[in-house]
């Protein structure tokens, strides 16, 4: 599990990444992104009952995205609020996918966040 320092707990910031956020699209996620006020990436993962219909599939797709990011938090230039939401395609993927998908959003390069 991602450390809490690095998982949004407010639900203020999730409504204003909703509001202000950019945006970045994949194959199998839709990231939106904030520069951090804080020296510390923040995240959070949304995976909706449309996606996945059991709470054990839903879970065990959270858990790979945080399993990710956790691993990868080391390759971010500079702090974001990021909220990831998963699409329908991202059910039957493999961790390995899932890795390299969080990695094209960690470096594309018009990400505009300074």
């Amino acid at each position: 599990m991602l450390n809490k320092k690095n998982r949004i707990g407010n639900r203020y910031l999730i409504e204003k990444l909703f509001g202000k956020g950019n945006l970045y699209k994949n194959k199998l996620f839709t990231f939106r992104y904030l520069p951090s006020t804080e020296p510390v990436s923040k995240f959070a993962v949304v995976v909706s009952s449309k996606i996945c219909k059991r709470a054990v599939d839903r879970n065990t797709l959270r858990r790979h995205i945080f399993e990710a990011i956790r691993m990868n938090i080391g390759l971010i230039k500079t702090p974001m609020v990021s909220l990831i939401i998963a699409k329908s395609s991202a059910a039957n993927a493999d961790y390995k996918t899932i890795n390299d998908s969080v990695i094209d959003f960690i470096n594309q390069d018009n990400l505009n966040v300074q």
